[in-house]
């Protein structure tokens, strides 16, 4: 079992690095700083980041005990 917790927690450190990632780049893409990206896809990239971290941790909490009673968090 505790292996299976070694790759949750793991897991989460991932999901908090790459929604980092991806909010930082569209906020660097919204503010027209990438030559080849038009600043109306760091919109998308920004909300892409924050409804994947939310999705990850409804499903999360599901996973973990079942209930949806914000015990999970990434």
């Amino acid at each position: 079992m505790m292996g299976v917790v070694d790759t949750l927690a793991g897991g989460m450190n991932a999901i908090k690095v790459l929604t980092l990632v991806g909010k930082v780049a569209g906020v660097i893409a919204g503010l027209n700083a990438i030559p080849f990206v038009p600043p109306e896809y760091g919109l998308f990239i920004f909300a892409g980041a924050s409804i994947l971290k939310d999705v990850v941790n409804r499903v999360g909490d599901l996973v973990d005990d079942g209930k949806q009673n914000d015990s999970f968090k990434a």
